[in-house]
């Protein structure tokens, strides 16, 4: 069976599709103001761990977080919020396909 990393795009790829979806620079992606929901970034963080199953310090490297627990806190926020927001579920599942989609024509 190959591996789930193969299948799906690189976290860079997933990265600029966010940033194309939500119509925001990259920048915009690594940057946190504590308190303040960044919905790109969010959504950027729990992208790569769901669809490419990357490891927690492996995508805090990436967004420049000193602590993989607060990957994992972004994830469990953003859990929460699907949850309780049919918007953000949706722009999450059109964004996923989208990157499914895009793999496959790969």
């Amino acid at each position: 069976m190959p591996q789930i990393k193969e299948l799906y795009p690189d976290s860079e790829i997933i990265i600029s599709s966010v940033c194309d979806f939500y119509d925001v620079k990259r920048e915009k992606l690594f940057s946190s103001k504590r308190g303040t929901f960044n919905e790109p970034r969010c959504a950027a963080i729990y992208l790569i761990r769901k669809l490419r199953r990357d490891r927690l310090n492996e995508i805090g490297l990436i967004f420049m977080l000193k602590k993989y627990s607060s990957v994992s806190s972004i994830i469990e926020r953003m859990k929460f919020r699907m949850k309780n927001d049919r918007n953000l579920k949706k722009c999450i599942k059109k964004l996923g396909e989208q990157l499914r989609k895009s793999q496959e024509q790969t």
